[in-house]
């Protein structure tokens, strides 16, 4: 077993994302050292990364306090067990560092490994549920294929609001970055927008605190493997809309949206998706992650994936 700090695990981010990406019991893009580092720098840097390597398997987690926990513990999309070795790796690593608690998330309730984990900490830990989370997925096809699987009522909100956004003189433009500066530059128009959303006036905007920090760490990141997709919608030569995601493998992970909030009549955040869907598809895109369960969303995805996970209490 070989130790790693954060650091370590930067040295080593693109090993863990080619295992990462074909490990079929991990969240293919939430996993990827994309959104987990980001998210620890951003959320909790001060806790330090406990993680460990032992060939093609990995497990990363944090120390806080008596609690060891997923780098990205806020949604618990991510797993910190990344290949096929991971359930004794984490074993080894919880054996060197014997702390009273540890969460394990992004687990699939019917995967093997979920199954392996439980086995093999039964004897030495007390096991509770701790999380679940629903990701709200669509499957793309062709335009018209993903239109007919979503309801009568919801096709006709969108046709009116993509008639009420065109009369209004909005018009799109598609942006990937492949670079850190272009990157930077996307996000400073990604935040100017997100200033006059409704989403900032009610403190809940990405334009202050660690999320503005987590989407600056994770936008360079994307662009420098070229998976990073923004969608602006313009008017009047500025920006009003944003749409941002990421690719990971043949999975589009939607990551934020918002626009101006003066347009909130014209239904703009359903035709900025609208769009985006457009643009996904043909393109070997066949998955849009829209990310937790939400109203909204359901009412754009037909799939769900559900994860969970577990609170693991050493035995004295």
């Amino acid at each position: 077993m070989e130790r790693l700090d954060r650091a370590g695990l930067e040295r080593c981010a693109a090993e863990w994302d080619r295992v990462a990406a074909a490990d079929p019991d991990v969240d293919p893009f939430c996993t990827r050292s994309d959104w987990i580092l980001p998210f620890h720098d951003a959320f909790h840097p001060t806790h330090p990364v406990s993680a460990a390597r032992a060939g093609d398997s990995f497990v990363a987690l944090q120390s806080q306090g008596m609690l060891l926990a997923p780098l990205e513990s806020m949604w618990w999309f991510a797993s910190p067990l990344v290949g096929g070795d991971s359930v004794e790796l984490l074993l080894e690593l919880l054996a060197a560092l014997r702390p009273p608690f540890a969460v394990l998330a992004g687990l699939p309730p019917g995967a093997s490994r979920t199954g392996s984990l439980v086995r093999a900490l039964g004897p030495t830990h007390d096991l509770a549920h701790a999380t679940t989370t629903v990701r709200c997925v669509a499957e793309l096809d062709d335009l018209d294929g993903f239109l007919a699987r979503r309801s009568a009522k919801h096709r006709a909100t969108l046709r009116a609001a993509q008639r009420r956004v065109t009369d209004s003189g909005v018009t799109f433009e598609s942006l990937a970055p492949d670079s850190s500066a272009e990157a930077s530059a996307a996000y400073d128009r990604v935040l100017a927008v997100e200033r006059r959303s409704w989403k900032a006036a009610t403190d809940n905007g990405v334009d202050r605190g660690p999320m503005r920090e987590f989407y600056a760490g994770m936008f360079p990141r994307l662009a420098a493997r070229g998976a990073l997709s923004l969608l602006f919608a313009r008017r009047g030569g500025e920006d009003v809309g944003y749409l941002s995601g990421g690719v990971a493998g043949a999975t589009f992970r939607g990551l934020q949206f918002s626009f101006d909030r003066s347009l909130r009549g014209l239904g703009l955040g359903n035709v900025l998706q609208l769009e985006q869907v457009a643009r996904l598809t043909g393109s070997g895109v066949t998955r849009y992650d829209l990310g937790a369960e939400s109203p909204y969303k359901t009412r754009w995805a037909e799939g769900r994936v559900t994860t969970i996970g577990l609170l693991a209490r050493r035995r004295r």
